[in-house]
Protein backbone atom coordinates (compact mmCIF):
# COMPACT_ATOMS: atom_id res chain seq x y z
CA UNK A 1 0.00 0.00 0.00
CA UNK A 2 1.28 3.44 -0.91
CA UNK A 3 0.92 6.40 1.44
CA UNK A 4 1.93 9.28 -0.82
CA UNK A 5 -1.13 11.27 0.28
CA UNK A 6 -0.09 11.22 3.97
CA UNK A 7 1.14 14.62 5.12
CA UNK A 8 0.52 14.51 8.88
CA UNK A 9 1.96 11.94 11.27
CA UNK A 10 0.15 11.51 14.58
CA UNK A 11 2.27 9.74 17.17
CA UNK A 12 1.24 7.93 20.31
CA UNK A 13 3.95 8.37 22.93
CA UNK A 14 4.43 5.58 25.49
CA UNK A 15 5.14 2.29 23.78
CA UNK A 16 5.46 3.94 20.37
CA UNK A 17 8.36 6.40 20.36
CA UNK A 18 10.11 3.94 22.65
CA UNK A 19 9.39 0.27 23.23
CA UNK A 20 7.73 -0.03 26.62
CA UNK A 21 9.03 -2.91 28.69
CA UNK A 22 6.54 -4.98 30.73
CA UNK A 23 7.71 -3.25 33.89
CA UNK A 24 6.51 0.09 32.56
CA UNK A 25 3.12 -1.33 31.61
CA UNK A 26 2.83 -2.44 35.23
CA UNK A 27 3.75 1.07 36.39
CA UNK A 28 0.81 2.40 34.36
CA UNK A 29 -1.59 -0.09 35.93
CA UNK A 30 -0.25 0.46 39.44
CA UNK A 31 -0.89 4.20 39.09
CA UNK A 32 -4.49 3.54 38.02
CA UNK A 33 -5.05 1.22 40.99
CA UNK A 34 -3.82 3.95 43.35
CA UNK A 35 -6.18 6.53 41.84
CA UNK A 36 -9.16 4.18 42.18
CA UNK A 37 -8.26 3.35 45.80
CA UNK A 38 -7.85 7.03 46.61
CA UNK A 39 -11.29 8.03 45.35
CA UNK A 40 -13.29 4.99 46.46
CA UNK A 41 -11.73 4.31 49.84
CA UNK A 42 -11.15 0.70 48.80
CA UNK A 43 -8.00 -1.14 49.75
CA UNK A 44 -5.41 -1.33 47.00
CA UNK A 45 -6.12 -5.04 46.61
CA UNK A 46 -9.87 -4.45 46.20
CA UNK A 47 -9.28 -1.53 43.83
CA UNK A 48 -7.07 -3.80 41.71
CA UNK A 49 -9.73 -6.52 41.66
CA UNK A 50 -12.52 -4.12 40.64
CA UNK A 51 -10.27 -2.47 38.06
CA UNK A 52 -9.81 -5.72 36.17
CA UNK A 53 -13.55 -6.30 36.04
CA UNK A 54 -13.77 -3.21 33.83
CA UNK A 55 -10.38 -2.87 32.10
CA UNK A 56 -10.40 -4.47 28.64
CA UNK A 57 -13.99 -5.58 29.31
CA UNK A 58 -15.89 -2.31 28.88
CA UNK A 59 -12.96 -0.08 27.85
CA UNK A 60 -9.41 -0.71 26.59
CA UNK A 61 -8.07 2.36 28.40
CA UNK A 62 -6.61 2.11 31.90
CA UNK A 63 -7.23 5.83 32.39
CA UNK A 64 -10.87 5.54 31.35
CA UNK A 65 -11.23 2.56 33.69
CA UNK A 66 -9.83 4.61 36.57
CA UNK A 67 -12.20 7.47 35.76
CA UNK A 68 -15.27 5.20 35.66
CA UNK A 69 -14.50 3.48 38.95
CA UNK A 70 -13.44 6.69 40.70
CA UNK A 71 -16.40 8.74 39.48
CA UNK A 72 -14.15 11.52 38.21
CA UNK A 73 -13.81 13.21 34.78
CA UNK A 74 -11.42 11.64 32.30
CA UNK A 75 -9.24 14.73 32.28
CA UNK A 76 -8.80 14.53 36.04
CA UNK A 77 -8.12 10.79 35.90
CA UNK A 78 -5.46 11.30 33.22
CA UNK A 79 -3.68 13.89 35.32
CA UNK A 80 -3.88 11.89 38.55
CA UNK A 81 -2.78 8.62 36.92
CA UNK A 82 0.16 10.35 35.29
CA UNK A 83 1.28 11.99 38.52
CA UNK A 84 1.00 8.67 40.35
CA UNK A 85 3.33 6.92 37.89
CA UNK A 86 6.96 6.19 38.51
CA UNK A 87 9.14 8.53 36.43
CA UNK A 88 9.63 7.45 32.78
CA UNK A 89 13.29 8.45 33.04
CA UNK A 90 13.94 5.03 34.56
CA UNK A 91 12.77 3.35 31.35
CA UNK A 92 14.08 5.56 28.54
CA UNK A 93 17.35 7.03 27.28
CA UNK A 94 18.69 9.05 24.37
CA UNK A 95 17.88 7.30 21.08
CA UNK A 96 20.08 8.28 18.14
CA UNK A 97 18.05 6.19 15.70
CA UNK A 98 14.86 7.95 16.77
CA UNK A 99 16.54 11.35 16.45
CA UNK A 100 17.72 10.50 12.94
CA UNK A 101 14.29 9.13 12.02
CA UNK A 102 12.62 12.42 12.83
CA UNK A 103 15.29 14.36 10.96
CA UNK A 104 14.50 12.28 7.89
CA UNK A 105 10.78 12.84 8.38
CA UNK A 106 11.13 16.63 8.48
CA UNK A 107 8.89 17.00 5.43
CA UNK A 108 5.88 15.82 7.44
CA UNK A 109 3.79 17.66 10.01
CA UNK A 110 3.96 15.93 13.39
CA UNK A 111 1.60 15.76 16.37
CA UNK A 112 1.72 13.70 19.54
CA UNK A 113 -1.63 12.33 20.74
CA UNK A 114 -1.04 10.87 24.19
CA UNK A 115 -3.03 9.79 27.22
CA UNK A 116 -0.42 11.28 29.52
CA UNK A 117 0.06 14.95 30.37
CA UNK A 118 2.36 17.52 28.80
CA UNK A 119 4.22 18.03 32.07
CA UNK A 120 5.54 14.47 31.76
CA UNK A 121 5.65 13.94 27.98
CA UNK A 122 7.81 16.95 27.13
CA UNK A 123 10.69 16.15 29.55
CA UNK A 124 10.59 12.55 28.27
CA UNK A 125 11.07 13.86 24.72
CA UNK A 126 14.13 15.72 25.98
CA UNK A 127 15.57 12.48 27.36
CA UNK A 128 14.96 10.69 24.06
CA UNK A 129 16.74 13.57 22.31
CA UNK A 130 13.86 14.54 20.01
CA UNK A 131 13.42 18.34 19.88
CA UNK A 132 10.09 19.55 21.22
CA UNK A 133 9.86 21.79 18.16
CA UNK A 134 9.44 18.66 16.00
CA UNK A 135 5.77 18.61 16.99
CA UNK A 136 3.12 21.18 16.18
CA UNK A 137 1.32 20.18 19.37
CA UNK A 138 1.18 17.58 22.11
CA UNK A 139 -2.51 16.79 22.40
CA UNK A 140 -3.67 15.29 25.70
CA UNK A 141 -6.80 15.34 27.85
CA UNK A 142 -5.61 18.73 29.09
CA UNK A 143 -6.39 20.00 25.58
CA UNK A 144 -9.53 18.04 24.63
CA UNK A 145 -10.92 16.91 27.99
CA UNK A 146 -10.87 13.17 27.24
CA UNK A 147 -8.38 10.44 26.40
CA UNK A 148 -8.09 7.94 23.59
CA UNK A 149 -9.98 5.92 22.38
CA UNK A 150 -12.47 8.79 22.45
CA UNK A 151 -12.34 10.57 19.06
CA UNK A 152 -11.91 14.13 20.35
CA UNK A 153 -8.10 14.24 20.14
CA UNK A 154 -8.07 12.88 16.60
CA UNK A 155 -10.72 15.38 15.51
CA UNK A 156 -8.80 18.22 17.18
CA UNK A 157 -5.67 17.37 15.19
CA UNK A 158 -7.59 17.20 11.92
CA UNK A 159 -9.06 20.61 12.63
CA UNK A 160 -5.59 21.97 13.39
CA UNK A 161 -4.07 20.56 10.20
CA UNK A 162 -7.01 21.54 8.01
CA UNK A 163 -6.47 18.38 5.95
CA UNK A 164 -8.77 15.42 5.28
CA UNK A 165 -8.55 12.34 7.48
CA UNK A 166 -6.79 10.36 4.75
CA UNK A 167 -3.86 12.79 4.87
CA UNK A 168 -3.14 11.70 8.46
CA UNK A 169 -1.44 8.54 9.69
CA UNK A 170 -1.89 7.46 13.31
CA UNK A 171 1.13 5.54 14.58
CA UNK A 172 0.69 3.55 17.76
CA UNK A 173 1.30 0.34 19.67
CA UNK A 174 -2.26 -0.32 20.83
CA UNK A 175 -4.84 -1.33 18.28
CA UNK A 176 -7.97 -0.65 20.32
CA UNK A 177 -6.80 2.63 21.84
CA UNK A 178 -4.72 4.21 19.05
CA UNK A 179 -5.66 2.64 15.75
CA UNK A 180 -9.33 1.61 15.80
CA UNK A 181 -10.63 5.13 16.56
CA UNK A 182 -8.26 6.67 13.98
CA UNK A 183 -9.35 4.19 11.32
CA UNK A 184 -13.04 4.88 12.03
CA UNK A 185 -12.40 8.54 11.22
CA UNK A 186 -10.65 7.67 7.95
CA UNK A 187 -7.03 8.10 9.04
CA UNK A 188 -4.30 5.76 7.80
CA UNK A 189 -2.91 3.58 10.57
CA UNK A 190 0.43 2.01 11.45
CA UNK A 191 0.94 -0.59 14.18
CA UNK A 192 4.45 -0.55 15.66
CA UNK A 193 6.71 -2.93 17.59
CA UNK A 194 4.98 -6.05 16.34
CA UNK A 195 6.17 -9.01 14.30
CA UNK A 196 2.58 -10.20 13.97
CA UNK A 197 0.53 -8.47 11.28
CA UNK A 198 -2.32 -6.37 12.63
CA UNK A 199 -5.79 -7.09 11.33
CA UNK A 200 -6.73 -3.50 12.14
CA UNK A 201 -3.87 -1.35 10.85
CA UNK A 202 -3.02 -0.53 7.25
CA UNK A 203 0.57 -1.52 7.94
CA UNK A 204 2.51 -3.30 10.70
CA UNK A 205 6.21 -2.73 11.42
CA UNK A 206 8.57 -4.53 13.84
CA UNK A 207 10.08 -1.31 15.22
CA UNK A 208 9.12 2.32 15.01
CA UNK A 209 12.14 3.10 12.82
CA UNK A 210 10.69 1.18 9.84
CA UNK A 211 8.19 3.99 9.36
CA UNK A 212 10.86 5.43 7.05
CA UNK A 213 10.40 2.45 4.74
CA UNK A 214 6.62 2.77 4.88
CA UNK A 215 6.65 6.44 3.91
CA UNK A 216 9.64 6.31 1.59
Amino acid sequence: MRFSDVKVLVWDFDGTLYRAVPAFHQVILDAAYKVVAKHTGWSLAHATEEFHKVYKVTTPSSTETAAKLSGIPLKQAAIECELAKEDRAKFISRDEKLIDMFRRLSGFTHFILANGIREKVLPALDILGVPRSTFVDVVTSEVVGVTKPQPDGFLYIMKESGLPASAHMMIGDRETVDLVPAKKLGMRTCYVWSEEKSLVADVTIPTVYEILDVLG
